[in-house]
């Protein structure tokens, strides 16, 4: 079987919306410019990197932004809708036996507070989370050695080019889902194993891989 490692916002989770408020809120105190919500689109072409050069923000700032975004989301009151068609796949991957785990740049609190609002926290062996912002590759190798998986039979799932540069430090393959905060063409050309753009892709993409 396939073991599923999977970013959390964006990908699991449509947070996209909280965290623009949520930043747009901090803006004046950190010093950088808010995210319009008529150009939040366009914006997806952009990685994360370019993303903090249109912002604006100093860098010595992000490590305290991020913090703080944490403890906003955790205390966040409206809980977190799933992106659309990932509750099934989760339990249908869940079903056949397929591993899964979440490794994440949000805290495991929130991820944990996510799934067990819908009925998902049974479906995942392990929540990973809150490392740096361009931390997750070693977080993923993190989890290979302690849970002691297989790389060639391992995937991360995720919705950001970082996210495939992540899979790759760790030395696995990237799936790329469209829903989430990188647009098609950026992820594209980044180049993951597999670009999918509807959940069902997924289960799909387990019963190859299980054939190999």
């Amino acid at each position: 079987m396939t073991t599923f490692l999977f970013d959390f916002d964006g990908t699991l989770a449509d947070s996209l919306s909280t965290i623009v408020e949520i930043t747009n809120r901090l803006a004046p105190e950190f010093g950088y410019r808010p995210t319009p919500l008529d150009e939040v689109e366009a914006l997806k072409g952009l990685s994360t990197r370019q993303l903090i050069r249109y912002s604006g923000i100093p860098l010595l700032k992000i490590p305290a932004l991020i913090r703080r975004l944490r403890a906003e989301l955790k205390s966040h009151c409206t809980p977190i809708a799933p992106c659309g068609g990932m509750p099934a796949v989760i339990r249908q991957l869940h079903a056949q036996n397929h591993a899964l785990a979440v490794i994440t740049s949000n805290t495991p609190e929130v991820v944990q507070a996510f799934l067990s609002a819908h009925a998902l926290d049974h479906c995942f062996f392990s929540v990973d989370g809150g490392g740096t912002l361009f931390g997750k590759g070693r977080l993923i190798a993190k989890c290979l050695e302690l849970h002691q998986l297989v790389p060639n039979e391992t995937v991360y799932v995720g919705d950001e080019v970082r996210d495939i540069q992540a899979a790759r430090f760790a030395g696995i393959r990237p799936i790329s889902v469209t829903w989430g905060f990188n647009s098609r063409e950026a992820l594209a050309a980044a180049q993951p194993d597999w670009l999918v753009d509807e959940p069902d892709a997924l289960p799909a993409i387990a019963d190859r891989l299980s054939c190999q």
